[in-house]
C-alpha cells in the first residue's frame, strides 16, 4: 500500500508538475524554494565594517583587516552568495552528510543568482575545491563541483579544471591558525598551466580561509595572475 501511494504521488507530480518548497512546503511552480523563502535568505552586504577582501569584520579605520594581516591570504578576494546560517546551512548539511543529491539544483541556482550580481567579468578558469579520493568514495560526489550546475548551463565556454587533493587532511574546525596552515600545506596539485589566467576557486563554505588560500597559492605557482574565491556561504 505504501509503495502504491508513493508511486501514485510521484505520478501525479509528474503529470501535474507540482513542486513544493523544501523549507515551508508551500506549493511552487517547478521551484524547490518559494519566493518568500528565497528573499528571506541572509547575505552580507558591503559596509565600512566589512573587509572587502576576506569579508571579516574590521574597524572602518583599518586599511587591512587583522584577519588578512595574520593569515597572508594568497587570493585577491572572497565573494560569497550567503551567510552561513539557517536554513541554508541545513540544506547543505542534508546534501553533504545525508546524500540529498536532489538539493544540488537548488543550491547551484541560488549560488549563481547571487554571485552573478557581484562580478563584472567571467574568469578564464574555474577550479572547484577537490575532495581527497577517500572522502569522495564515501560521499559519492564533490559538493563544490555540484554548485557549478547552473553556471555551466549558462556559461558553457568557461574552462573548468580539476585540482587533486593528495593529502587526506584533518578537519580544520578545531585547529589553531598555525595548525591549520600546517594541516593544509601542500595538500593540492594542479597540473594545468595557468600562466596569466584569471582563476576562480569554488567552495561550498569558507570558514578560516586556509584551504582556499593554499589552493590559491598553488594556482599562483602555476602562473595565475589573479585568483578569487566564490563560495556558497561565508562562515565568520
Amino acid at each position: 500500500m505504501r509503495l502504491f501511494s508513493f508511486f501514485n504521488n510521484w505520478l501525479l507530480k509528474l503529470i501535474l508538475q507540482d513542486q513544493y518548497c523544501i523549507l515551508c512546503a508551500t506549493q511552487t511552480k517547478n521551484q524547490q524554494i518559494c519566493h518568500d523563502c528565497n528573499t528571506s535568505l541572509g547575505y552580507q552586504t558591503p559596509s565600512p565594517n566589512t573587509c572587502w577582501r576576506c569579508l571579516a569584520h574590521k574597524s572602518p579605520a583599518q586599511l587591512i583587516c587583522d584577519n588578512c594581516h595574520d593569515n597572508q591570504f594568497h587570493f585577491e578576494r572572497i565573494i560569497t552568495a550567503f551567510n552561513y546560517e539557517f536554513p541554508l546551512e541545513q540544506i547543505l548539511h542534508q546534501l553533504k552528510y545525508h546524500g540529498k543529491i536532489e538539493y544540488t539544483n537548488l543550491l547551484s541556482q541560488l549560488f549563481w543568482s547571487r554571485i552573478s550580481q557581484q562580478i563584472q567579468s567571467l574568469p578564464d578558469v574555474i577550479i572547484p575545491v577537490p575532495l581527497h579520493v577517500n572522502k569522495l568514495k564515501i560521499r559519492g560526489f564533490n559538493q563544490s563541483y555540484e554548485l557549478l550546475h547552473e553556471f555551466k548551463q549558462l556559461n558553457s565556454k568557461t574552462l573548468i579544471i580539476d585540482a587533486k587533493r593528495i593529502k587526506n587532511t584533518k578537519s580544520q574546525a578545531n585547529l589553531s591558525r598555525d595548525a591549520r596552515m600546517h594541516n593544509i600545506k601542500d595538500a593540492f596539485v594542479i597540473n594545468d598551466n595557468l600562466q596569466g589566467k584569471y582563476v576562480v576557486i569554488i567552495d561550498d563554505v569558507v570558514t578560516t580561509g586556509s584551504t582556499v588560500s593554499e589552493l590559491s597559492r598553488i594556482c599562483k605557482l602555476q602562473g595565475a595572475d589573479k585568483v578569487e574565491v566564490w563560495c556558497l556561504m561565508r562562515a565568520l
